[in-house]
């Protein structure tokens, strides 16, 4: 281990030394400067650079008539007159700190790269027009003359006023006739008379039941404080574990970030430098601004950015560190749960190479084994001996697939008879006589369908006449074999299989699956189709991007790029009708990443994989890609907006706050777009639309209406089950807040405080809706955290780019670079991608040869089958449903195997000889959210008691000997412990202390 050790941090450190050189290596210029220093000097034609370029010179006074045309100088005192009568308007420079540069009444005018603008006769100062839209100002800056296209004159005003403003109102009126209708609808909801209790309770108790409990205690609820980082649910498997250390990583990382950089913000006068970097073009007031600079202002900045270099260079290293170490870690505690816990993944093998049989007779010959006996004699007879409890058959249930979900379903409602109410199983018509669209709407969320078998008062419901419409199914060839004990599977793998009826190869192998997690019609699919299935469904995803980018993204996109062209548009987007306007619009997006999100899960749902960690794997890389690829269009938007904010930040007398700089519109731009929409109300809205709101809904809708069966009203009213797309979430959050790392503001904390408070909002809500709002869901694998692991490669690439950047003097090539030019190829941006794509090499490298070496190997636990069956209602024969289905109604056991249906455990019975172990009719009562925290205080109360207790007796064992007393325990007293001396030790006591 220590060789493994050194190993890992000799090719880190050789990667973190080795890099920077490369990077200046590949610039090959003589004069490479690590930090290219902004230009600020006070004096005739200064520019000097604050280090390694000479002294500060301070401000001389400048003659008049000194300055050239088009030539940047220094600010000069208020009143001075520099410019020559050929230009004799100045103009703030925007691309240098405190500089102005004299221009003509013309240029000021008609400058195509100048907003709408007023040449001040008297002053001789080029200012911006303050009015939004404006095309040309009357003889002030705050009246219009003339309105671009688009915009209205108000003549009484001389404002311009948006010619669209009418369809936004239509739009407005759409929007609030849709809302009073979805009002509306829920008010008559709540209003509606109860006409189906019996099936509202029978949802109720079935959604209590199906949730996350302990299946081995009596189907308690686990406790709120229950920690999921350390503590193993069995029921959830080691997947839910890896995905909270995974959350918990991610907080972790935003609160270190945050430290650093709001340091970083701390050691700098914060309000000297945003004074400093606040100074807008266009202003009178810049003056002022200019004139109150001093040089340690000026040092302070300078410095300033060479500690955001360093503190850069910190944060990515730690980041890519941490990373690995937490990969490791990750890795370690799954061998080590994976050894000491029980699992169905330890007790089967997978062997393939059998005929297709059929379904067998209608009816099971007395004498005649089935086909489950055929394959369990021929595994016992081949060497593998009497250590083979069964098999598990995996049935080809692509083409009935629904067909086999309707049977299993009425199957489990026909055997429930333990209920707190019995209502009619059959369908009533509902005689409410509300809109049919609106029914149609109803019965399209609770997922009402034609009756299935025995749903319409069947008296006949078990037997082999229920399934015969299955009976011409026939197997994948392939079959799970169950043995007692891990040891019996491991001599197993070593054990050559004759060929089955003398003409079949048999092969197996171990995959290290739970039942639980087993999707089994995606054994009806080989390899070459799936593969297939997901070509197909990455084209539908990008078909379906396009036309979300046409229908959703490319409306937003038009009416942003029309308004960067008007000078003003973002103080009017601020103090007009833009935050309404950019609220719809939000709006519209959410609901395009709302369809894509179903969207992907949709996809991954038909790829047909063999288990649900697949699934998820393969959901959370769709949705990661379209949420990427989201934000690259999303950023392309913002750099135009950061231009058009770069030009208006001059209308707005708070801009003297903010920096002209394309660096700091793009940071503005770049935080507006993360912070709130995209890092934080997404999920904070989240507990809403999952949780309280579709709670209410189905409530209210499954007692109005009386068509509704108790099967049906079960299923409508099941909690989700929990899903691994949080790591997407989390990633896609991280990427986006390590981009402000190109920029330098002293505000970065402060976006990374949010980041903090959003992953807070994560965390709580997760751990909530695993333990009292979703369905219980089964995770065995570490699958999805591994691809984890590889997508942390990102963020710390951009880490390493935003270092690269820095590196080469990037703060300073922003102040220069114009939007039209600003992500042109360029040798920086070279640099800057040769940074990112060695970071993802390496550290991809590292992955998948050094890390594996830290995980070692740990002692096993022994454990049978039955040990484990009879702690899980999920074992290898009732997962597999049609397994179930021929246990019910074709070989007719007594009890049968009951499908694993969630909320149904308490129909498991025992029955040894069919390998059925688990038994656990009762159920816990749920307690409401008041009494749940009630009993967690109420708990730690008494832990710390206990603890208080425990330290106090320890204490006494320590201190008798040496005070020659005893100590015990008063309960008269609320101070606790009270000393019983004896007689020497009391006088002793009272010479000492005049008192006893």
């Amino acid at each position: 281990m220590a060789c493994h050790s050194g190993a890992i941090s000799l090719l880190v450190a050789l990667y973190l030394i080795l890099v920077p050189c490369v990077w200046g290596a590949v610039v090959k210029r003589s004069h490479v400067v690590k930090i290219k220093p902004i230009s600020i000097g006070k004096g005739r034609g200064d520019s000097r650079p604050l280090f390694g370029g000479g002294d500060i010179v301070e401000n001389d006074k400048l003659e008049p008539q000194s300055a050239a045309c088009q030539e940047p100088f220094p600010a000069p005192e208020r009143g001075a007159r520099v410019c020559p009568a050929m230009c004799p308007f100045m103009q703030y420079d925007p691309h240098k700190i405190c500089h102005w540069k004299c221009i003509t009444e013309d240029q000021c005018l008609n400058s195509p790269n100048m907003p709408s603008s007023v040449a001040d006769p008297v002053k001789k100062i080029c200012t911006i027009c303050t009015v939004a839209g404006c095309e040309r100002c009357a003889i002030n800056a705050q009246e219009c003359l003339v309105c671009k296209d688009g915009f209205d004159l108000d003549k009484g005003t001389g404002k311009c006023l948006p010619s669209c403003r009418w369809i936004w109102r239509g739009v407005y009126a759409l929007v609030g006739l849709l809302v009073l209708a979805g009002v509306a609808w829920v008010v008559e909801l709540y209003f509606r008379p109860v006409v189906n209790p019996d099936a509202l309770d029978s949802a109720l108790i079935h959604r209590s039941h199906s949730k996350v409990r302990n299946e081995g205690d009596n189907h308690q609820l686990y406790p709120l404080t229950t920690n999921l980082c350390s503590e193993i649910i069995p029921s959830g498997g080691i997947g839910i574990l890896l995905h909270s250390r995974f959350e918990n990583l991610a907080l972790c990382w935003a609160i270190f970030v945050a430290i650093v950089m709001g340091s970083v913000a701390m050691v700098h006068s914060r309000m000297r430098v945003a004074d400093l970097m606040g100074i807008m073009p266009f202003h009178e007031e810049i003056f002022d601004k200019c004139q109150s600079l001093t040089i340690e202002d000026q040092q302070q900045l300078e410095l300033m950015r060479v500690h955001f270099l360093y503190a850069t260079e910190f944060v990515y290293v730690f980041s890519f560190v941490g990373a690995l170490a937490f990969s490791a870690s990750q890795r370690r505690k799954f061998a080590a749960t994976e050894a000491t816990t029980p699992s169905m993944g330890d007790f089967a093998l997978y062997c393939k190479g059998f005929p297709k049989d059929g379904w067998g007779p209608e009816e099971p010959e007395p004498g005649v084994p089935g086909l489950e006996d055929e394959y369990t004699k021929f595994f016992r007879n081949s060497g593998w001996g009497e250590d083979v409890l069964g098999v598990s058959i995996v049935w080809d249930v692509a083409d009935k697939q629904d067909e086999v979900s309707d049977i299993l379903v009425d199957t489990i409602a026909r055997m429930d008879t333990d209920r707190r109410h019995e209502g009619p199983l059959e369908v009533r018509p509902n005689s409410r006589g509300s809109c049919s669209c609106l029914a149609a709407i109803e019965g399209f969320l609770l997922g009402v369908k034609e009756p299935g078998v025995g749903e319409a008062g069947s008296s006949t419901w078990r037997g082999p006449t229920v399934v015969s419409g299955l009976k011409d199914m026939r197997t994948t060839g392939a079959t799970f074999v169950v043995f007692r004990t891990k040891s019996a599977l491991l001599r197993a793998l070593n054990t050559p299989l004759p060929k089955f009826r003398g003409m079949h190869e048999i092969s197996a192998r171990h995959l290290p699956f739970s039942a639980g997690t087993i999707l089994w019609d995606g054994f009806s699919y080989n390899d070459t189709q799936r593969i297939v299935l997901v070509f197909f469904g990455i084209l539908c995803l990008l078909l379906l991007m396009i036309i979300w980018a046409v229908a959703f993204w490319g409306p937003y996109a038009y009416y942003v790029l029309q308004w960067t062209k008007v000078a003003g548009a973002s103080q009017f987007m601020e103090n007009y009708q833009g935050i309404l306007q950019s609220s719809m619009l939000g709006l519209v997006i959410s609901t395009g990443n709302q369809i894509i999100y179903q969207a992907c899960a949709t996809i991954a749902e038909k790829c047909r994989f063999r288990t649900r960690d697949s699934r998820d794997k393969m959901n959370v890389v769709l949705y990661t890609f379209a949420v990427s690829l989201n934000v690259v269009l999303d950023l392309e938007l913002i750099t135009y907006m950061a231009h058009g904010y770069q030009q208006d930040t001059g209308l707005d007398e708070e801009a003297l706050v903010r920096n002209p700089s394309m660096q700091h519109a793009l940071f503005v731009q770049l935080t507006s777009y993360i912070y709130p929409g995209t890092i934080l109300l997404p999920f904070l809205f989240e507990p809403f639309a999952q949780g309280l709101f579709p709670f209410y809904i189905y409530k209210w809708l499954i007692r109005s209406r009386p068509d509704i069966t108790r099967s049906q009203a079960e299923r409508a009213f099941e909690c989700m089950p929990f899903d691994l797309t949080r790591y997407g979430d989390l990633l896609v959050n991280m990427v986006l807040c390590s981009l402000i790392f190109f920029l330098t503001s002293v505000n970065i904390w402060w976006m990374f405080v949010q980041l903090i408070v959003s992953n807070l909002i994560i965390c709580i809500w997760d751990h909530y809706r695993y333990l009292r709002y979703s369905t219980r869901t089964s995770f065995s694998t570490a699958e999805m955290d591994v691809c984890g692991q590889y997508l942390l490669v990102f963020p710390c690439a951009i880490l390493a780019g935003a270092f690269a950047f820095k590196y080469q003097g990037g703060q300073s090539m922003v102040q220069d670079w114009e939007r039209h030019t600003f992500f042109s190829v360029r040798e920086e941006w070279i640099i800057v991608v040769a940074a990112m794509l060695s970071h993802i090499v390496v550290h991809s490298l590292i992955l998948q040869f050094v890390i594996p070496m830290f995980v070692g190997k740990f002692e096993t636990t022994p454990f049978t089958y039955e040990q484990a069956a009879k702690i899980s209602s999920c074992a290898w024969f009732n997962a597999n449903p049609v397994q179930t289905l021929r246990s019910i109604h074709y070989f007719c056991h007594e009890p049968p195997h009951i499908f694993d249906y969630a909320g149904k455990g308490h129909l498991h019975k025992v029955n040894r000889e069919i390998h059925a172990y688990y038994e656990a009719p009762d159920f816990a009562p749920e307690k409401s959210l008041v009494q749940d925290i009630m009993a967690e205080v109420q708990d730690a109360t008494e832990r710390a008691t206990t603890m208080i207790k425990h330290a106090s007796e320890r204490l006494t064992e320590d201190l008798s000997p040496r005070m020659g007393a005893t100590f015990s325990w008063s309960p008269r007293r609320s101070r606790g412990w009270s000393p019983r001396l004896d007689t020497y030790e009391e006088r002793r006591f009272s010479d000492i202390t005049g008192r006893r």
